[in-house]
């Protein structure tokens, strides 16, 4: 079996629903060729161990709550948050020092 652009595009991520955007309207499970996603309480639901991460879900739904993530180790997390602090207060002195002129 070969995979789509959109499958090979999505190895390596989750696909997720996110609660704020979904409206329940089903588009996502009535296009789900494995019948991986159900509506509960008016929201999309995957069942991870249906999903195939073909991505399908993605592109049918007009209020973009179908989203891919790429899960981020614990190290990179905390490297790139280290990273981030470090350039905040670089730039936190830089306005000051402007201030102070």
């Amino acid at each position: 079996m070969t995979k789509t652009n959109q499958q090979q595009k999505l190895v390596n991520t989750v696909i997720k629903i996110n609660k704020l955007l979904c409206v329940g309207c089903g588009l996502c499970a009535k296009n789900c060729p494995v019948g991986a996603i159900s509506i509960h309480d008016k929201l999309a639901v995957i069942d991870r161990l249906k999903c195939n991460e073909c991505g399908i879900c993605i592109d049918v739904c007009p209020r973009v709550a179908v989203t891919q993530v790429r899960p981020v180790s614990k190290d990179d997390l905390q490297s790139t948050v280290t990273s981030l602090k470090q350039k905040t207060n670089e730039l936190i002195q830089r306005i000051e020092s402007q201030r102070l002129k």
